[in-house]
C-alpha cells in the first residue's frame, strides 16, 4: 500500500474549503486501497492492523470485508463505475471483486469461509451488511452469480433465523437479511422477519427516537439511533418498500428536525458507547434530506456530512486506509471489547448513504447550507432523552445537557490490562461506561475522551 498516496488522498479531502463530488471519490478510493491491502487473496476477509476484538480474529477479518462492502456496492448503485483507478495506477473491478469475495466467503470448503453462524454471533451484524451490499449491488453483483452460487450465498445468510441475540438494535439484522433474501427471491421465514421488526419497533419512544433495547436502569439512547436505527430502518424501507412506510418515513422526519441541530463546524458532542463510529453520525440526515427537504434541505445535509468528515480526518481520525479506533487516533480508553481493527469502518455508513444517491442527485449537487449553529444560538428540549441540546454561534459549540450530576472521568487502559491482551490475545479494555452516559453535559468543544 503506497501510504503516500493515500495519505495524500486524505489530506486533499481535509484541506478543502468546501468538499466537491471528486474529493468524496478520493476518500472512496482512500478506503477501497485499505481494504485491497489488507485483503485475503479472494478477498472474503482482511486483516487489518489493531487491537483485537472478543469475537477472535476470523470475526475481525471477516469484518475488514462486510463493514467497506455496503460501500462498495453503493458506488456500484449510485451509478459509479465498476472500474476504478487505485493511487499505484491499477484498475479494480468493484462487482467482479465483491462476486468473487462473497463466493468464497459463503462456500465451506473454501480456506476463506466466515463460519457457520451462531447463537448471539457477531456474524449476525456483518450478515446483514453483507446482505445488503447484495441488495444494492444486485445487478453486477447478485445477477452475474450463478444459481448454485445465489444457493449457497442465500444459505449462509439465511443462518441468521433461529439465532439468540441480544435483545437491541440487533432485531433489524435479522430483519434486514430476510428482507433481502425475499426482494432477491430466495426462501425466507416471513413471519421471523415481521417478529424482529415489530420488537426493533417496541423500543420506539416518539420524535423519531428509539431506546436501544431494554436495560432498565441503564441510561440507551445515543448515536445507535441515527447510525443504527434510523440506518437500518432506511434501508428497510427501500429493500421492501411494504414494510411499514409510514412509520419509518414519519419517525425519520421526526428525529431529523432536531438532530440537524447536533452538528457543527467542529464536530458534534460526542457521548454513548461505539464512539468510533463518529463519521457515521451524519447520516439519518443523508437520508432526511431526500425524503424530506422541508425538514432538512440538501445542502444543509451535506454541510453536516462534510464538516463531520472534515474535521475527524483533520485531527488524525483516518490511518493506514482505515478509521483509528478511538476518537481521534486509536484510545484503547473508549473502545469497548467487542470491537476490533475494522470494526470502525461502521464510521462509512454516511458515505454509503452518501454514494447510493446519483451523482446529480440534490445531495451532490446542491451548494452547502450554513448549519443551525452558524446561523444563531439555540436551546433545545429534548424530552426522549432527556437531554437539553445547547448551541453557541460564536464558538460554533454545542452541547447535550444530560441533568446527571458530576463528571465521571475516564478510567486508563492499565499496564496489566495491556500485558494481558498482548498474552492472550483478548482485549481487556475498561468499560467506562460511567464517563460514556453519566457526564452532567457532553460538549462538541471539549470531547469528554480527549480532555479527560
Amino acid at each position: 500500500m503506497d501510504r503516500a498516496a493515500l495519505d495524500s488522498l486524505a489530506r486533499a479531502f481535509a484541506d478543502a474549503e468546501a468538499p466537491t463530488r471528486p474529493h468524496y471519490e478520493g476518500l472512496f478510493t482512500y478506503f477501497l486501497a485499505g481494504y485491497l491491502a489488507h485483503a485475503s487473496p479472494r478477498g472474503a476477509t482482511a486483516r487489518y492492523p489493531g487491537m483485537p476484538s472478543a469475537n477472535g480474529p476470523a470475526m475481525d477479518r471477516l469484518e475488514g470485508f462486510s463493514r467497506i462492502a455496503p460501500l462498495l456496492a453503493a458506488w456500484l448503485h449510485g451509478g459509479g463505475q465498476p472500474a476504478v483507478r487505485l493511487p499505484d495506477g491499477r484498475s479494480v473491478d468493484l462487482a467482479a471483486r465483491l462476486r468473487e469475495a462473497i463466493v468464497a466467503g459463503t462456500d465451506p470448503e473454501s480456506p476463506e469461509y466466515w463460519g457457520d453462524i451462531k447463537h448471539w454471533g457477531q456474524a449476525i451484524v456483518e450478515a446483514a451488511d453483507i446482505a445488503l451490499a447484495l441488495w444494492l449491488a444486485r445487478g453486477p453483483v447478485w445477477d452475474r452469480l450463478d444459481p448454485a452460487q445465489q444457493a449457497q450465498a442465500a444459505r449462509w445468510l439465511a443462518q441468521v433465523n433461529g439465532k439468540r441475540i441480544p435483545d437491541n438494535n440487533w432485531h433489524l439484522f435479522v430483519a434486514q437479511v430476510d428482507a433481502v433474501l425475499a426482494a432477491l427471491g430466495q426462501p425466507v421465514d416471513g413471519s421471523a422477519m415481521a417478529s424482529h421488526y415489530e420488537r426493533a419497533k417496541s423500543f420506539y419512544r416518539g420524535n423519531g427516537w428509539f431506546e436501544d433495547g431494554a436495560m432498565p436502569g441503564r441510561p440507551s439512547f445515543d448515536y445507535y439511533n441515527a447510525w443504527g436505527f434510523h440506518y437500518q430502518l432506511q434501508w428497510l424501507a427501500r429493500i421492501d418498500p411494504a414494510l411499514d412506510a409510514r412509520f419509518i418515513d414519519e419517525s425519520l422526519a421526526g428525529f431529523a428536525a432536531r438532530y440537524r441541530y447536533f452538528f457543527g463546524p467542529q464536530g458534534f458532542p460526542i457521548m454513548g458507547r461505539s464512539a468510533c463510529y463518529r463519521m457515521a453520525a451524519p447520516v439519518a440526515l443523508v437520508f432526511a434530506q431526500a425524503a424530506h427537504p422541508e425538514v432538512v434541505s440538501p445542502g444543509e445535509a451535506r454541510r453536516a456530512v462534510d464538516t463531520t468528515w472534515q474535521y475527524f480526518i483533520r485531527n488524525g481520525a483516518l490511518a493506514e486506509g482505515n478509521v483509528t479506533q478511538g476518537y481521534f487516533g486509536t484510545d484503547a480508553r473508549i473502545v469497548e471489547n467487542y470491537s476490533g481493527p475494522a470494526s470502525c469502518l461502521w464510521s462509512l455508513r454516511s458515505l454509503v448513504a452518501a454514494f447510493a444517491l446519483p451523482a446529480d442527485s440534490a445531495f451532490w449537487t446542491a451548494p452547502p447550507e450554513p448549519l443551525p449553529v452558524e446561523r444563531g444560538d439555540f436551546e433545545l428540549q429534548l424530552a426522549e432523552p432527556g437531554w437539553v441540546l445547547v448551541g453557541d454561534r460564536r464558538s460554533g459549540a454545542i452541547t447535550i445537557r444530560t441533568g446527571h450530576p458530576g463528571d465521571p472521568p475516564l478510567e486508563p487502559h492499565r499496564l496489566t490490562d495491556r500485558m494481558l491482551t498482548l498474552l492472550t490475545g483478548k482485549p481487556r479494555r475498561p468499560k467506562n461506561h460511567a464517563a460514556k452516559y453519566y457526564r452532567s453535559r457532553y460538549d462538541s468543544a471539549r470531547p469528554f475522551c480527549i480532555d479527560s
